[in-house]
């Protein structure tokens, strides 16, 4: 017998784009994923194998939890009270929508990271996308506060993803200060390199969660390390009703604990692509035939327009992977990549030199 409910449910589910994983492939600068490449490799590789000494598999991880708590309010400047931790910032911001977010509306802008979206859609949250300026990456604040007071929550990417630009602070500020009545939620996956974090609200306001993770700044991508900060009641509550009981394995806890306890390391790698992004936007913003945003993430994001496929091309042949949008919102030939090392930088800025020089 054909379960109707279940085959309404499956055909719901498959009538969405399903989520493409980026490719690996070996010898190719690899710029499409925002990761941090700056960080060696054998400080992870260090760190890791720490972590394994430290991790007794045949137990559930107990001792680790109390040690990240600790560890994450040192760094937030906050209490063990306002934090809870997860499988990444994805597999919180999936909870977060899958119990908080039933029945509720989303509001945000467009661009913006597309899992959300893509999540809300999932589980058939009404979303309502504000288009950003082509211009400067900015809001209509006054249409977006008009049109929020319709809408349950509001997500808003700090650093914006893919656009790469912090909102002005004061406009945000102006967000939380008047939507007091909605769920604000703040993601902050890359704000280690940004200029403002909203991280000291979340004692002020009963309705903000900042999501955070490890995948970029701190190199540890494949960790699957994420947190939550916010007032101790919604803490609480996700902690004990909403997350597994054990959300992240010993070894990726050790992994952020190690992470965290070498912090000025994790501080060198970002202020070497703070440089890197200052000395490759003053080159590509060179460019007449291309647009270049300014940027507070790891990450640039442009304008081709109809160089587009030209540029696409040629960073392929020259063996760069990164992340191709085409036409997005407002933005024509969007292109989104990663600021690596110097080489892998040198590299991109002379393949959209030597493409836009005929």
């Amino acid at each position: 017998m054909v379960v109707d409910w279940l085959d309404k449910e499956l055909s719901h589910i498959k009538s969405h784009k399903p989520y493409k994983r980026p490719e690996k492939i070996h010898d190719f600068y690899k710029l499409d994923s925002n990761e941090n490449l700056v960080l060696e490799r054998r400080f992870i590789k260090s760190i890791a194998s720490k972590s394994l000494h430290e991790s007794d598999f045949r137990e559930y991880p107990l001792e680790q939890f109390e040690k990240l708590y600790m560890k994450l309010a040192d760094y937030t400047n906050l209490s063990t009270r306002n934090i809870g931790i997860g499988s990444g910032s994805d597999q919180i911001m999936d909870l977060l929508l899958s119990t908080i977010g039933k029945g509720k509306k989303v509001i945000t802008v467009n661009p913006t990271f597309s899992y959300f979206t893509d999540r809300c859609n999932l589980y058939k949250i009404p979303i309502k996308l504000i288009d950003l300026s082509a211009i400067d990456n900015s809001f209509d604040l006054e249409l977006f506060i008009k049109k929020a007071k319709d809408y349950d929550i509001i997500y808003i990417a700090s650093p914006n993803n893919p656009t790469g630009n912090q909102f002005k602070l004061d406009d945000i500020s102006s967000i939380i200060d008047i939507l007091k009545d909605k769920l604000i939620i703040i993601d902050e996956a890359y704000v280690e390199f940004a200029e403002y974090s909203l991280s000291n609200i979340v004692t002020k306001y009963r309705n903000v969660i900042i999501m955070r993770t490890f995948s970029k700044a701190f190199g540890l991508a494949g960790a699957r390390i994420g947190y939550i900060l916010s007032n101790e009641e919604i803490s609480d509550v996700f902690n004990q009703y909403i997350q597994l009981p054990y959300p992240l394995s010993s070894f990726s806890m050790q992994l952020a604990i190690e992470s965290l306890e070498n912090i000025q390391i994790v501080n060198r790698s970002i202020e070497v692509i703070k440089r890197e992004r200052s000395k490759m936007f003053d080159r590509l913003n060179k460019l007449d035939k291309i647009k270049i945003f300014k940027s507070d993430s790891n990450f640039f994001f442009f304008q081709t327009f109809n160089h587009y496929n030209k540029i696409k091309n040629q960073l392929l042949d020259e063996r760069i992977l990164i992340k191709n949008f085409g036409d997005l919102g407002n933005y024509t030939g969007a292109m989104r990549i990663t600021i690596g090392n110097t080489e892998m930088n040198d590299k991109v800025t002379s393949v959209f030199e030597k493409s836009l020089s005929t």
